[in-house]
């Protein structure tokens, strides 16, 4: 949310250091939309990798999620669902957005579906209160994917198996998932593979600036939070600390998918390029080796740590 050419760059270099080539920019939105520079920044910065991973396109957590499932979304970036302003989104994002988390539980927000569509993005569950069944309603609407699995959505109960009912009886959906054993406990990670897939599950750090960074106190969207061994907590005084994000990478995260879930490398692998490849409908040019497809390529050691990050056949980091 910087909106500075220098902090796009430095992420996209911190990114190819850790084994990402390409990455959706995830991001808020502010209320007016001439405050969105930082939309139009990551716009502009599409197809430029600079050095680093290069930005697929846009994927805006909010506005149209629920208040109450809001995580590290300020209130003041959430509010009811709205065509016009979509329309807003869209045009500040010059086109490039290509994700929307969303509750599909608000009133008017399916209707979005189509607009969304027809922009070249999808629907994302995600930050919401849904009930099992209007989670299926979502699902039936359109939306086929999930945000964070687990994090900021009802839970399951016997009675009412909620939004993650939901998602984990309907096997056409593709779920994010965070693997850094906090964000889900270990032992819930490896029962979800069992019963999603490895192909079904899509790796995503959840990381704020402060990843790549030693621990310590820092700022995102006006807010202090702290890092320490990876994750993100947020302190308000006389309430418990809450979940923020990650300061993990990817690599990281495809060590401890192994580690935590019980996947293979490859699994691994294939979770952090061809399922998100496929979310996004770019499985033709990216996240595979074969012949016609993009040379965005990652070279690990047997140990499973980067040695080198190359991309459209050039080599832009090496251990």
């Amino acid at each position: 949310m910087d909106g500075t050419v220098e902090s796009m760059e430095a992420v996209g270099r911190t990114l190819a250091q850790h084994g990402t080539t390409a990455y959706l920019a995830t991001s808020m939105v502010r209320r007016q939309i001439s405050a969105n520079r930082h939309l139009e920044l990551a716009a502009e910065r599409v197809g430029r990798p600079d050095g680093g991973a290069e930005v697929l396109g846009i994927h805006v957590e909010g506005p149209f999620v629920h208040p109450h499932r809001g995580g590290l979304i300020r209130p003041d970036r959430i509010w009811p669902p709205d065509q016009a302003d979509l329309k807003g989104i869209l045009t500040v994002s010059k086109g490039r957005l290509k994700m929307m988390t969303m509750a599909p539980e608000l009133p008017g927000a399916l209707e979005l579906l189509p607009l969304l569509s027809d922009a070249g993005a999808i629907g994302s569950l995600g930050h919401t209160e849904a009930t099992f069944q209007e989670a299926r309603v979502g699902f039936g609407k359109g939306i086929r994917h999930v945000t964070h699995l687990y994090n900021a959505m009802r839970g399951l109960h016997h009675r009412e198996p909620g939004a993650l009912g939901a998602v984990l009886m309907d096997h056409g959906v593709t779920a994010q998932i965070i693997t850094d054993g906090v964000h889900v406990h270990p032992d819930l990670l490896r029962w979800t593979v069992g019963v999603l897939s490895p192909e079904a599950l899509v790796l995503i750090t959840d990381a704020l600036p402060a990843a790549g960074l030693p621990d310590g106190t820092y700022r995102y969207d006006g807010r202090p939070y702290h890092s320490v061994d990876g994750s993100a907590w947020y302190r308000e005084e006389g309430k418990e600390p809450r979940l923020f994000g990650t300061t993990l990478l990817m690599d990281d995260l495809i060590r401890r998918a192994m580690k935590l879930m019980g996947v293979s490398f490859p699994q691994a692998i294939q979770m952090a390029s061809l399922n998100p490849a496929r979310t996004l409908g770019l499985e033709r040019e990216r996240g595979t080796l074969e012949a016609g497809r993009r040379a965005d390529l990652v070279l690990w050691d047997e140990s499973h740590q980067v040695m080198e990050t190359i991309i459209r056949g050039k080599t832009v980091w090496k251990k």
